[in-house]
């Protein structure tokens, strides 16, 4: 294998397939990048047995690619990357000598060692995949108002994930970490005959996530047992979570007892100066009171201190209401939506409560907030 290319196009590229690969993987040789030389441009492959990236680089003048021989190598992807980074000339020459990899660049010459590319396990196939095509920006929405609320814990594994339930041409998106809840509905400009369930991991999502920055479409491909996303140059893999996720839909209430709608922003600073002392204080517990119309969010009292405050509220109805809750799960809720007046609906102090848009759209925006329980 030999080739030349500039080292920024070179960089780019392993900065891409690098978000495939993690420290700690049951197979040695997926701690490398998989570099294949073919005749009309170079491949790189990234893995770490749940997701996988592959990205190709075109033999062409526009990145500066010469292919002079055809090979492949599996190199170590922190080292080699390293390398590559802190080299100081633009121009690389790239070849291989047995198991070895040489790195050629100005006055420098590194010799890296490789392993055999036959030992790197094949890309997914993705067989009788169903597709649709959705805006890059709004994929990106989905996964950004509802990628807080998934679970860190392992011992519910289909709740690391987030569900994606497609129908024609609407999309709902839901996770819960059985404390909280987020889920969102859009519908799609163009119709797709495409209807399928499937939970994607969270972790593979926010590396697609940047991945699709600067992309105006995005195609998605299901199979029973993976996602395919074609990027163009790059295409990306995950896995699916295998199992029925939880029916959340009997979850969101349909009533309310008491409402009001207000400022994000205003809320949100005073969240983070109630979260402050709840966390100092170590019980992570913050209230709400809704009295005559008003609102004050309070803390406990502790040796540490305590907090009150009192913010304007508009469009109060129903009943007065104190209902404790988490500060962090509201914060990042309110982080989830981008509109700048909420509505909070409440149906009880042991309920969950629910945040959306003042703008009313139904359940197509929502965040759901499980109360605390403090007797």
């Amino acid at each position: 294998m030999r080739f030349s290319l500039k080292k920024n196009e070179l960089v780019n590229r392993l900065n891409i397939v690098n978000r495939a690969i993690s420290g700690k993987v049951m197979i040695p040789i997926l701690s490398g990048i998989k570099i294949s030389a073919q005749s009309n441009g170079l491949t790189l492959i990234g893995s770490n047995s749940e997701i996988s990236i592959k990205t190709i680089i075109a033999a062409d003048q526009k990145n500066d690619l010469k292919i002079e021989e055809e090979g492949e190598i599996v190199v170590s992807a922190n080292f080699f990357t390293s390398i590559i980074k802190r080299l100081s000339e633009s121009d690389l020459q790239i070849y291989t000598e047995g198991s070895q990899i040489k790195i050629s660049s100005g006055q420098s010459l590194f010799t890296v060692s490789g392993q055999a590319a036959d030992n790197y396990p094949q890309l997914p196939r993705i067989d009788d995949a169903l597709n649709i095509k959705i805006p890059a920006d709004q994929l990106t929405d989905l996964i950004a108002e509802t990628i807080k609320s998934v679970s860190a814990q392992d011992s519910r594994p289909l709740l690391t994930g987030i569900h994606f339930v497609i129908d024609q041409n609407q999309i709902k998106v839901v996770s819960t970490d059985s404390h909280r809840l987020a889920q969102r509905i859009v519908t799609l400009k163009s119709d797709s005959p495409l209807t399928t369930d499937v939970v994607v991991p969270s972790k593979a999502l926010t590396e697609l996530r940047a991945l699709i920055e600067g992309i105006k479409e995005v195609d998605l491909q299901f199979d029973e047992s993976r996602l395919m996303v074609n990027l163009g140059d790059t295409v990306f893999y995950s896995r699916l979570l295998e199992g029925q996720y939880p029916q959340t839909d009997r979850l969101i209430p349909q009533e309310s007892t008491s409402s009001f709608s207000i400022d994000s922003q205003v809320l949100s600073a005073s969240l983070d100066r109630a979260s402050l002392v709840a966390h100092q204080s170590g019980n992570l517990v913050a209230q709400f009171t809704i009295s005559n119309g008003s609102l004050e969010i309070s803390t406990e009292r502790s040796e540490i201190g305590n907090v009150h405050e009192s913010l304007p509220i508009k469009n109060f109805q129903g009943k007065d209401l104190k209902i404790s809750f988490n500060p962090d799960f509201v914060k990042d809720a309110l982080s989830s939506i981008s509109e700048k007046t909420l509505n909070f609906s409440f149906t009880s102090s042991l309920r969950p409560f629910v945040i959306g848009p003042a703008e009313g759209q139904g359940n197509e925006k929502i965040q759901l907030i499980t109360p605390v329980r403090t007797f």
